[in-house]
C-alpha cells in the first residue's frame, strides 16, 4: 500500500493512546445517551473538541488556518465522514445490543483494505495482513464475550454502514490532506462534524440542550477528549497511513471494557483479555510491518 513504512513506535503509541481516549468516551456516552437526543450530543461534543483545539492552538501561537486547497476537504471529511459514521453507530445502538454493533463496527479494517486497494492504493503486505486478521479475531472475541449478541436487520446495515463511512473517512484523510498539520485538521473536522449534527438534529426537530451538570458534564468532558482522540487518530494516519491505524485503533473496545469496569463496575470477562492479547499482538505487528511498496535499501 502506498502508507508510509510502518516501524514507527511513537505513531503506534499514539494511536493506541487514541484507542484509550476513545474507550473513555464510549463510557461518558453511556451515561447521557439515554437522556440527550443523539445530534444534540453529537454536536456538542464535536463543536467542543472544535473549540478546545482552537484554543490550544491560538495559546500555543500556531495557525488555525489548514494548508491551501486543503480546507473545504476537512471541512467535507467532517461534515460528511465523521458525522455520517457516528451518525450510523447510534443508529445501530437503538436496534441491537452495544456488544452486536461493537462486533460488526470493529470489521472497519477489513474495509479500510478493500477501500484502499479499490483506490488504488494497493494491498498490504504478509505481515500487515496477519496483523489485521489478530485484530479482528480479537475485536469479535472482545464484543462477542461482554454481552448477549442480538441486532435487528437495520441495525447490521446501519452498524456495517457506520464501518465503511469511517473506512472512507480514513483512507480520504490520508490521500487528501497531506500538509495540513494534525491538530488544524482534526480542528476543522470537528468544525464540520458539529455542524453536519447541528444541522440534523435541527432538521428532525430532534434538537434539545442538556439539563444540568449531571448531562452537561459528560457532554463537555467526550468534547474534550474528542480534541484529544481527533488529534492522535490524524496524527497516526499521517505517520503509519489508514490501514496500519484503524488496526491499532481496534484496542478501543478493550479500553472501554476495562474502564467500564472501573467506573460503571461492569464485570470483565475473560475474552476481553484473550481478545484484547490478540489485538494488542496485531497492533504490534502493524506499528512494525514495512509497506509493500517500500523501496530496497540502496535504490533512489
Amino acid at each position: 500500500m502506498s502508507e508510509q513504512t510502518g516501524r514507527d513506535p511513537v505513531g503506534g503509541l499514539v494511536v493506541a493512546g487514541t484507542g484509550a481516549i476513545f474507550g473513555a468516551i464510549v463510557v461518558l456516552g453511556r451515561s447521557v445517551a439515554n437522556e440527550v437526543p443523539v445530534g444534540s450530543l453529537l454536536s456538542i461534543r464535536f463543536g467542543t473538541a472544535a473549540l478546545v483545539l482552537a484554543a490550544w492552538l491560538i495559546v500555543s501561537r500556531r495557525t488555525l488556518r489548514p494548508a491551501s486547497g486543503e480546507w473545504l476537504r476537512l471541512i467535507g471529511l467532517g461534515a460528511i465522514g465523521y458525522a455520517v459514521e457516528s451518525a450510523f453507530f447510534f443508529l445501530a445502538l437503538e436496534r441491537g445490543t452495544a456488544a452486536t454493533v461493537t462486533l460488526l463496527f470493529y470489521t472497519y479494517p477489513v474495509w479500510v483494505a478493500v477501500v484502499a486497494a479499490l483506490s488504488g492504493m494497493g494491498l498490504p503486505g504478509l505481515l500487515l495482513s496477519g496483523s489485521l486478521v489478530s485484530a479482528l479475531a480479537g475485536a469479535g472475541i472482545v464484543a462477542g464475550t461482554s454481552e448477549g449478541l442480538d441486532i435487528t436487520g437495520i441495525g447490521i446495515l446501519f452498524s456495517l454502514a457506520s464501518a465503511v463511512a469511517i473506512s472512507v473517512y480514513l483512507v480520504a484523510f490520508e490521500r487528501l490532506v497531506r500538509r495540513t498539520p494534525a491538530l488544524v485538521a482534526a480542528m476543522w473536522v470537528a468544525a464540520g462534524a458539529s455542524v453536519a449534527q447541528a444541522a440534523y438534529a435541527a432538521a428532525s426537530g430532534t434538537g434539545a440542550l442538556p439539563h444540568g451538570w449531571g448531562e452537561w458534564g459528560p457532554a463537555l468532558g467526550m468534547g474534550v477528549l474528542t480534541a484529544a482522540a481527533f488529534s492522535g487518530l490524524l496524527i497516526g494516519v499521517q505517520r503509519l497511513g489508514a490501514l496500519r491505524t484503524s488496526i491499532i485503533s481496534s484496542l478501543e473496545p478493550v479500553f472501554a471494557g476495562i474502564l467500564a469496569l472501573v467506573f460503571l463496575g461492569e464485570p470483565v470477562r475473560g475474552g476481553v483479555f484473550l481478545g484484547g492479547l490478540l489485538i494488542l499482538v496485531g497492533a504490534v505487528a502493524a506499528t512494525v510491518a514495512r509497506s509493500a511498496r517500500e523501496p530496497e535499501a540502496g535504490l533512489p
